[in-house]
């Protein structure tokens, strides 16, 4: 089996259909209520926006909105989703750590996980940094990680499942281990397209996912220039024992980080 990079073409072609049963609405609404009771927010820049399922909510709102993601095909996805808010919408192709917008936001939002895949402190550091940089002072970055509290008291997860369109099948096997000394839990999946009775592709995929205390976050966020200013279970999870596992966390943009703070430390790792 082919080891890929996360999110192969195979991972991306099949994402929506997997995640059919994630409550997207559920999680736009926990957020646009952050946006009512933190803002006022107009503009709204997702990193790491997949296949524009948040966007599209949050551009149905009314809020002019502008995603990045580095998978060709969930761009190519996006951008057809977002067509009925071509005014107001916009899906850039860039790696996160290298976005550079002639533009900043209200807010920043990076769901799905998407801070915790920056698994060392220094590319953590560069995301939240790219984040700051695309933020008018005083605006919000809103992004959900693992609970570490959670994910150490229920232990790795595994498990197989299909997803069925027409007479193509998906198979997705799981499973977890925990890296203590890194602080990351590493989820390796392997997945199997069937068209009929024929194996029409095939790959194994390697994520590994940093999580999170609540002070080490507050610490991180206050080094990058980031004000914590709450966080609660996140919306929408799809159901099964990890549910529990991700959290809402919203963030003010305060001034750059000062003089003397100790980011050599903070970056070893």
């Amino acid at each position: 089996m082919q080891t890929s990079d996360i999110f192969s073409s195979l991972h991306a072609n099949w994402y929506d259909r997997w995640h059919h049963a994630k409550d997207y609405a559920a999680e736009a609404k926990q957020i646009s209520e952050v946006f009512e009771r933190e803002g006022p927010i107009e503009s709204v820049l997702d990193l790491g926006c997949g296949t524009a399922r948040h966007l599209e909510l949050f551009a149905a709102a009314g809020h002019r909105v502008v995603g990045v993601d580095r998978s060709p095909t969930m761009v190519a996805t996006a951008r057809d989703r977002l067509k009925a808010y071509a005014a107001r919408a916009e899906v850039v192709e860039a790696d996160l750590l290298n976005v550079s917008l002639d533009a900043t936001f209200d807010a920043v939002t990076m769901m799905f996980s998407v801070l915790g895949y920056q698994v060392t402190t220094k590319g953590l550091l560069a995301a939240l940094q790219v984040a700051h940089a695309h933020l008018r002072t005083g605006g919000l970055l809103v992004f959900d990680v693992l609970d570490g509290a959670v994910v150490l008291r229920q232990g790795p997860m595994g498990g197989v499942t299909v997803v069925t369109d027409g007479a193509r099948q998906l198979l997705r096997a799981t499973t977890g281990s925990l890296r203590l000394d890194e602080q990351v839990y590493e989820m390796r999946m392997r997945l199997w397209q069937l068209d009929g009775d024929r194996l029409a592709g095939e790959v194994e995929e390697i994520h590994p996912l940093r999580y999170f205390l609540p002070r080490e976050l507050e610490l991180l966020l206050s080094v990058a220039g980031f004000e914590l200013l709450g966080s609660a279970p996140l919306a929408g999870g799809q159901g099964g024992p990890s549910r529990e596992w991700s959290r809402l966390v919203w963030a003010a943009k305060t001034e750059p980080m000062t003089a003397g703070t100790p980011t050599d430390v903070l970056t070893e790792r």
